[in-house]
């Protein structure tokens, strides 16, 4: 015999698979762990060797000096966003938040617009 539930019981298993779907879709739609972009200049670039970035700071265009740290390789080394801070270019970081810091994932020229 195969047990059964009842219209109560049932009712109860909706309204809980309801409320559990609802959670969820609401922490996805908050993004927490989300990657977001700021573009700026580079203000310094620490390396942590030939092709790793320790640390960057860039600031963006409303003066704002935002503060990196890194996780492995980003898509360039030191020395080249050292060229882009002599020569004024923009960059896009990419980056996430963990526990409170900023950690970048990502780091591209800033492409000019074509005339």
């Amino acid at each position: 015999m195969i047990p059964t539930i009842g219209p109560r019981g049932t009712k109860r298993l909706v309204s809980a698979l309801a409320a559990g779907m609802a959670v969820l879709l609401i922490a996805a739609a908050c993004g927490g762990d989300s990657e977001k972009t700021v573009t700026g200049l580079i203000v310094e670039a620490v390396e942590r060797d030939l092709v790793e970035i320790e640390l960057l700071r860039v600031r963006d265009d409303g003066g704002k000096v935002w503060t990196f740290s890194t996780e492995g390789p980003v898509g360039v080394n030191a020395a080249h966003l050292r060229q882009h801070q002599v020569l004024g270019e923009k960059v896009v970081v990419t980056y996430s938040v963990y526990r409170g810091d900023l950690i970048a994932t990502d780091v591209r020229d800033l492409m000019a617009p074509s005339d």
